[in-house]
């Protein structure tokens, strides 16, 4: 770059130029590196006059219009000859900012590796590597078609990637064979470069490969994928025109062919680190959820959803029915399309042990299934033409990982890893220790589904056992109850109610909550609830049926087990009926008039199960056409949100909404309001009893 001061005539017009600065790339042009500052650029350079940019700086002075061209300098004793271009442009009215570039080809290959290097550099993915092949690379330097091939990491297999072709469309990764007798298998299994000029070449060196080539493809250059010894595949270039490849090409095309490669180790192995870091947070997420949910639905949908998309593409779960037939349990997929064919195919045409592959065979085998080329896998898996239809509407898909879930050595499901984005590797046999991770833990979800289920179920039936099967009928009573288990519904409560004859009028109205959850607290209810009911044969005061139930579980019960209980004797052949009650450490029940008002019964008594001589009392009360008499346990009045508590203000809320009600409704209405009270499940069960006299 210089700066020339004009040097004009009578006229006023520029006739030369007065050298005033000069960068040091253009002082690099004079014998002894030293600027002739102030000399006349017509002396200094005449090879300026003979090619007509110094005619085209003497415009540029004149009329302040920039100016450029090129030209081929041939004054050796300056600079290099060379094609070059200028760039001239005026600066105020005086002087003349003059720019001159190398535009040889050796220039031109640099600053288009220096751009290619710029570009890689920026690629965070495989595809972005290659999408810089594409959009870059292979146009710059005339290619109408290329290739490459890459090995896929932690396996033998090779995968083409059609990256560059000016008559069609991008295709995705497909399967590709290095034994086969092509230039890109032979270059990308030895790592020998290979270079044909004209399509005889090419022929005489691979015949079995010339029916793939056109005229499109008259030179080809084919270069190893190498980061030091490590040949990762190779890519090719294809020409229209002749290419002699003579070594600067050959140099050229191999430099890029190295930055490419160095691009696509790094991408790989961030990929790699991410990978494993998605990997261990899907770990992480599907262990929080093994410990924390007890549903088979809930389960499975939170580990198909920290595999998918974070893993791979989608996600299926099957796990054996008791027939042994394989079921569905689970299914997720980025693509909502895919997710809705994946589903319909599975719900026309679901797996079978006796197929030779797929979730069938690795269930009926316990051997992992991985598959590559998946066009011809579906074609072979096709039991009718319709089922290889649906097979069809999965594609696009890259691969697929099958693995057994096997739990006490028995194969109870399949876990399935679908890879459908072309953009992203191949399932590997790297990927397998992953895989059946992942399909342990999923067995480890079945087992403690099944496992809870089958509690759950124990659970309930043993409860039931310590309710009374149905609820008898009262002649003027209508009466209701319910019993909710707490969020461990794999142990059984302790809470529990009763209604008995005692008499021909007489009825006994019994409700308790003993202390503990499991076999110990329900032998300690039936205990209680037996006890009750036998000791009203004899006894008609309240009190002292609860002191018989005390001394039960003093004799019986081990330490530190105790209850609760409210214990009411109704006489319907009183008028109005007569209501006598004992409350052993018992929440008071509530009475609710016709007139809508509500008290408190009872008086407060000792815990059983806890003193020789508890303090029992005996109230009695009346209760009219109208009135509602609830009795329930501490699980609803201490039902929590956060540091708030339902309480007694709450049931009686209840109550007060519900005046006109029948037994039944207002029982549901008290169950609504516990469950509903906080988005979480009730911690601990709960049971209510109300008699509404009629």
């Amino acid at each position: 770059m210089t700066v020339s001061v004009a040097v004009r005539d009578s006229a006023g017009r520029a006739v030369d130029m007065r050298l005033e600065y000069m960068n040091a790339a253009a002082r690099a042009g004079q014998p002894d590196l030293v600027a002739p500052l102030g000399g006349l650029c017509s002396e200094l350079w005449p090879q300026m006059v003979q090619n007509g940019s110094f005619a085209a700086c003497m415009r540029v002075l004149d009329t302040g219009r920039s100016e450029h061209g090129t030209f081929h300098w041939t004054q050796a004793e300056t600079y290099r000859a060379a094609d070059y271009e200028y760039q001239a442009t005026r600066v105020g009215d005086e002087r003349l900012l003059w720019v001159l570039r190398d535009s040889s080809e050796r220039v031109l290959r640099a600053e288009l590796l220096a751009q290619v290097t710029a570009a890689l550099a920026t690629a965070g993915t495989l595809n972005g590597v290659m999408a810089v092949l594409t959009e870059q690379i292979m146009p710059a330097v005339g290619a109408t078609a290329g290739a490459a091939v890459l090995s896929e990491p932690g396996s033998g297999q090779y995968t083409v990637r059609h990256i560059h072709d000016q008559e069609r469309m991008l295709r995705p990764p497909a399967p590709f064979s290095v034994s086969a007798p092509y230039p890109m298998a032979h270059t990308a299994s030895t790592g020998d470069p290979l270079f044909f000029a004209d399509p005889a070449e090419r022929t005489r060196a691979f015949p079995s490969a010339a029916p793939f080539f056109t005229d499109r493809h008259h030179s080809t250059a084919v270069l190893p994928l190498m980061v030091e010894t490590r040949l990762l595949g190779a890519v090719s270039f294809h020409f229209e025109v002749h290419h002699g490849f003579a070594e600067s090409e050959r140099r050229f095309l191999t430099a890029v062919a190295g930055q490419c490669a160095q691009a696509i180790e790094r991408t790989r192995l961030q990929q790699e680190a991410a990978d494993k870091q998605a990997q261990l947070e899907a770990l992480a997420e599907i262990s929080a959820v093994l410990a924390t949910s007890p549903d088979s639905d809930a389960t499975f949908a939170a580990m198909v959803a920290a595999v998918v998309p974070r893993i791979a593409d989608g996600c299926l779960i099957h796990i054996t029915d008791r027939s042994g037939q394989p079921a569905l349990a689970a299914l997720a997929h980025r693509d909502p399309a895919q997710q809705q064919a994946l589903r319909a195919m599975l719900d026309s045409f679901p797996p079978r042990l006796d197929a030779e592959g797929g979730v069938g065979a690795v269930i009926r085998t316990g051997k992992h299934e991985l598959v590559t080329d998946v066009t011809s896998t579906l074609d072979r898996l096709a039991r009718t033409p319709e089922h290889r239809a649906a097979l069809h509407r999965l594609m696009p898909a890259a691969s697929w990982l099958a693995v057994p879930m096997t739990h006490c050595g028995n194969v109870i499901g399949a876990m399935v890893l679908i890879q459908a984005t072309p953009a992203q590797s191949l399932f590997t046999e790297r990927d397998i220790p992953f895989a059946q991770e992942l399909a342990r833990r999923a067995a480890q979800a079945v087992a403690q589904v099944r496992r809870f289920a089958l509690q759950s179920e124990v659970a309930h039936y043993l409860q039931q056992s310590l309710l009374p099967p149905d609820l008898p009928d009262i002649p003027g009573a209508d009466i209701a109850a319910c019993y909710h288990p707490g969020d461990k519904g794999t142990l059984v409560g302790g809470d529990f109610y009763d209604v008995v004859p005692t008499g021909p009028t007489t009825w006994a109205l019994a409700i308790g909550d003993v202390c503990g959850k499991g076999p110990q607290a329900a032998a300690l209810t039936g205990l209680v609830r037996h006890t009750a009911r036998a000791a009203a044969r004899w006894e008609t005061d309240p009190r002292h049926v609860l002191q018989a139930v005390n001394a039960a579980i003093l004799a019986d019960s081990p330490a530190n087990r105790f209850c609760t209980a409210a214990y009411a004797e109704l006489d319907l052949a009183t008028t109005p009926v007569r209501l006598r009650l004992a409350l052993g450490g018992h929440p008071h029940p509530l009475l609710r008039r016709a007139d809508g008002t509500i008290v408190q019964l009872g008086k407060a008594g000792t815990f059983l199960g806890i003193l020789d001589q508890p303090a029992l009392h005996t109230t009695e009360d009346e209760l009219h056409p109208g009135d509602l008499l609830l009795l329930y346990t501490d699980g609803v009045s201490e039902r929590r949100s956060g540091p708030a508590m339902l309480g007694e203000e709450g049931v009686r809320e209840v109550l007060a909404r519900t005046r006109h009600s029948s037994a039944t409704d207002t029982v549901r209405a008290i169950e609504d309001a516990v469950t509903s009270y906080d988005a979480t499940p009730p911690g601990d069960d709960f049971a209510v009893l109300a008699l509404h006299i009629t």
